[in-house]
C-alpha cells in the first residue's frame, strides 16, 4: 500500500502584501507565484511577506520564505533553479523581479 502525502495548503497573504502587489502590478500574477512553490516544495511551511533590501533604499520585494530544513545541498540547489525557472511560467520577466524565494 502506498501512502501519498498531501500537499500543505497555501499561506494566508497578509494585507501588507497584498497591498504591495496591488502597487507593483502583480496582484494578478501573485496566485500562479503561490501555487507553483507549493508543487515545488509541497511539505514545506511557507510564509510571504514583503522585505525590505537592507542595502538598497527602496528596493522592496514579496517574499515567499520556504522551510527547507532536511533537505540535502544537491535538493536545495535544484528546487531553487526549478523555481528560478519557472518564475517566468507565473510571470512576464517586467514584473518577475517583485517575487523572491527565501530558502531557510
Amino acid at each position: 500500500m502506498s501512502t501519498t502525502t498531501k500537499p500543505l495548503p497555501l499561506p494566508a497573504v497578509s494585507l501588507e502584501v497584498r497591498v504591495f502587489a496591488e502597487e507593483q502590478g502583480v496582484t494578478a500574477y501573485l496566485p500562479a507565484v503561490l501555487e507553483m512553490t507549493r508543487r515545488i516544495f509541497p511539505q514545506a511551511p511557507m510564509t510571504v511577506l514583503v522585505e525590505d533590501d537592507p542595502e538598497i533604499a527602496n528596493d522592496r520585494h514579496i517574499v515567499l520564505e520556504v522551510d527547507t530544513e532536511g533537505l540535502e545541498l544537491e535538493q536545495l540547489i535544484a528546487t531553487r533553479q526549478l523555481w528560478v525557472q519557472d518564475i517566468f511560467r507565473c510571470c512576464p520577466a517586467t514584473h518577475a523581479w517583485v517575487f523572491r524565494i527565501g530558502m531557510v
